[in-house]
């Protein structure tokens, strides 16, 4: 592969940008220069980060410095330590952060301000500059100090903002700390995280292994392997302090009593509306109910979170504080999202093949869909128009699934075809594109998938392709974009289709829309190619009947 082509799927070398003022230039040789300007490009063609780029901790400590007329001024994006209710409102309007609740905890305004305030553990937070966490983002700001104060909490915030950070620091030293006062060898599951799939539950559990390196905790994912030596008493449950599963695999477990949660301090629920949503929240129940000591804590994280999760949080939880980043569903304000209406199916892979001439479809791109069979089916177009291409859904294995996202994150599969299977929580920090090629059946549905780009601050693009048949879906998405501020993202007519009833929306999450086969095949080719599939069965039914 040439150089062209790895730096045009995507990654862009960065260039500093000249206000009026301009930037301060620091004098460099042309050694330091070129050094530079290596990093640069190799940080930006490892799009997913697959590698190490260490940050220097000099670099942290030296502000940005804007030169305006004859004065220099240090840009400061946020006190470093919020030391009243006037620092908190300003890093709270900062941030469009909205917190509600009875005696609120100050946001942290860095992550050493962790240290003077909470005691935070050395080694974790060695650990989070070790993997680049540098400074906190607003729900981890807002989320990790009232966590800390065992406080219940609510927290909603947009995808790619640091959740799985904001409960994983708090519950590691929380964790340390309760063992660090009970001697007591084999305690139990100390810390339980649960998650809707067993790809957002590997993501989380390879985080926390990254912030509880050198610290003696032990931690677990319950995946297929782990269960069977448990099952087979090979390896007991009270060894883990903490424990990251799906719900119904750690239920069969918990009815088998391999599995105690009757100790378990810190419970984080992630992806919250997916696990009270139908289909989940009876094995949510379940592992609350086995979730018996009374000083537990509870949170709960999604980028949506409906007023009837809400309304079951309170149920369940002691006083909690809730906390709303941005607005409580809107997408990133870094995704530029985009409607576009095809006219019928056929219409959405002229528009894919016509985003390629014109060099809209920069990769790596993840392209949606409403079910397995249409998947496969645009996988088959795709890969006919050669383009490197592979397909993720639930017939496939648990161990393929994990080996072509590991080839997606590492940059050998540019496309990835998918269904809903991975549209909560996986991270992928350098997808440049995001495709509905059907439209989502939710607002809350949109907002995930959208979400796999414009993590972390970065740029991406979201465009969802719709038909005459889609316009009552529409309505919500454009909701979405407008709370979002992408206004410029469809047509003033769009906004004039109509809206579903509540009947309606009630069978668009039961069921999903009849569409027409995706194919460009004419029909003629399609007829021709069917009749001599018949005349092969027919010839191998008549040959078989005269071997009988």
């Amino acid at each position: 592969m040439d150089i062209f082509r790895i730096l045009t799927r995507g990654a862009s070398i960065r260039k500093d940008k000249q206000p009026s003022g301009g930037y301060a230039k620091p004098k460099v040789n042309e050694k330091q220069k070129a050094e530079s300007l290596q990093h640069q490009v190799e940080k930006e063609v490892d799009f997913f980060h697959t590698k190490s780029h260490k940050v220097e901790l000099k670099e942290l400590e030296e502000p940005e410095v804007i030169t305006e007329g004859s004065e220099e001024k240090p840009v400061v994006q946020a006190p470093q330590k919020i030391k009243n209710a006037e620092d908190a409102l300003a890093l709270r309007t900062a941030n469009s952060s909205k917190v509600t609740g009875e005696d609120i905890p100050l946001p942290i305004g860095s992550f050493h301000d962790l240290t003077g305030r909470f005691n935070l553990d050395p080694k974790l937070l060695s650990n989070l500059i070790e993997n680049e966490f540098v400074e906190p983002t607003p729900i981890q700001c807002e989320s990790i100090p009232i966590t800390l104060h065992d406080r219940d909490l609510i927290s909603c915030a947009p995808t790619g903002s640091g959740k799985t950070l904001a409960f994983l620091i708090p519950l590691i030293q929380q964790i340390l700390e309760s063992k660090g006062s009970d001697d007591t060898k084999n305690h139990g599951i100390r810390g339980l995280i649960i998650s809707p799939t067993n790809e957002l539950t590997i993501q989380i559990f390879q985080q926390l292994q990254n912030l509880t390196k050198g610290k003696k905790l032990t931690v677990g994912i319950l995946l297929k392997q782990l269960a069977s030596k448990l099952s087979n008493k090979i390896v007991t449950a009270s060894k883990f302090d903490i424990l990251v599963s799906t719900p119904l695999r750690l239920i069969e477990l918990v009815k088998n009593e391999t599995v105690d949660l009757s100790k378990v301090e810190q419970l984080i629920i992630d992806e919250a509306d997916k696990l009270f949503d139908k289909g989940f929240v009876e094995q949510t129940d379940d592992i609350l109910s086995n979730c018996t000591l009374s000083t537990i804590r509870k949170s709960m994280f999604s980028a949506t979170i409906p007023s009837g999760v809400e309304e079951m949080a309170h149920s369940i939880m002691k006083d909690p504080i809730r906390i709303i980043i941005g607005h409580k569903e809107a997408a990133s304000n870094t995704i530029d999202q985009k409607l576009v209406y095809t006219g019928n199916e056929e219409g959405k892979l002229l528009a894919i093949r016509q985003m390629i001439q014109q060099s809209e479809f920069k990769p790596p791109v993840i392209i949606f869909l409403q079910s397995i069979h249409r998947a496969k089916a645009l996988f088959h177009e795709l890969i006919y128009d050669k383009l490197n291409v592979d397909v993720i859904h639930a017939e496939r294995t648990p161990k393929q699934r994990e080996e072509v996202i590991k080839r997606f994150k590492n940059g050998d599969i540019w496309v990835l075809i998918t269904t809903d299977v991975i549209s909560r929580g996986v991270d992928f920090k350098g997808v440049n594109l995001v495709i509905n090629y059907d439209v989502p059946q939710s607002a809350q549905a949109y907002v995930h998938r959208i979400g796999r780009t414009g993590r972390g601050g970065r740029e991406g693009n979201a465009v969802t392709f719709f038909t005459k048949e889609d316009d009552k879906l529409v309505k919500p998405i454009i909701n979405v974009m407008k709370q979002s501020g992408c206004k410029d993202g469809y047509s003033g007519w769009m906004e004039n289709l109509g809206k579903l009833t509540k009947n309606e929306k009630k069978e668009a999450k039961r069921g999903q829309l009849k569409r027409k086969q995706i194919s460009t095949v004419p029909k003629v080719i399609k007829d021709k190619k069917r009749k001599k599939e018949r005349m092969i069965e027919d010839s191998k039914r008549k040959f078989h009947g005269e071997q009988a």
